[in-house]
């Protein structure tokens, strides 16, 4: 992998791991990220970004007697940055890569931020609230957080996911991407989806689609092409 991939690897695992931390501000910068979580990847991990699988890491917290869940995810895309990014901000897309989603729609747009109203469905149970969006297009980064001024069935949530440059050398591999030609997708996530009995028999399938958000949009932007 390139430098500029270890580099921005090493900045995404620091960042996502104090995410947990954030406890002012929309979107404000947060200190104390754990040493061990700003680990490099496992030889297992490295295998799976470079067979075109999920990585996931996924984390469970207690912060403020709130049970917070989420983790860190990465996926290989065979598309451009460019590419990956224009879906990652077209809201209009959003129903074709998040899990269960049947609307998505922009409410409000200030500069680079965005107010997005979200609504998944699984069978008879659902919810919606509205995520605000940070969008820095100089690093292929969208930051969000939960927007507590509009009802919503999430308690709280924030994170953040970004798009950069892949390249590979696998030995005896051929037909390889050209250089600039593939991406990595990143997703770092935590939400407090609160408690209840249905909430208890869905929370596990919940934490698990919330990581496979890059796989999906891997699946969509793929199936452009």
């Amino acid at each position: 992998m390139n430098s500029s991939w270890q580099k921005r690897r090493s900045s995404m695992l620091a960042a996502a791991a104090g995410l947990a931390l954030i406890a002012y501000g929309w979107f404000a910068p947060v200190p104390g990220a754990r040493a061990s979580e700003s680990r490099e990847f496992s030889s297992q991990e490295t295998a799976l970004l470079r067979a075109g699988k999920l990585v996931v890491r996924p984390e469970q917290r207690t912060l403020g007697g709130a049970h917070v869940m989420g983790g860190l995810s990465w996926q290989v895309v065979r598309a451009t940055p460019a590419t990956v990014w224009r879906a990652m901000t077209d809201v209009h897309a959003y129903a074709r890569f998040l899990p269960a989603v049947e609307e998505a729609r922009l409410i409000e747009a200030i500069g680079p931020t965005r107010a997005v109203f979200v609504r998944h469905r699984l069978g008879f149970i659902s919810g919606s609230y509205v995520v605000r969006l940070a969008h820095d297009s100089a690093h292929g980064r969208i930051r969000f957080r939960l927007d507590h001024d509009y009802p919503s069935s999430l308690r709280d949530a924030w994170g953040e996911i970004s798009v950069s440059p892949y390249t590979s050398n696998i030995p005896g591999r051929r037909a390889e991407l050209a250089p600039g030609q593939q991406s990595v997708v990143s997703l770092a996530i935590m939400a407090d989806v609160g408690e209840g009995l249905i909430v208890g028999l869905v929370r596990s399938n919940v934490h698990e689609w919330m990581l496979r958000v890059p796989e999906q949009l891997k699946r969509y932007v793929e199936g452009r092409r």
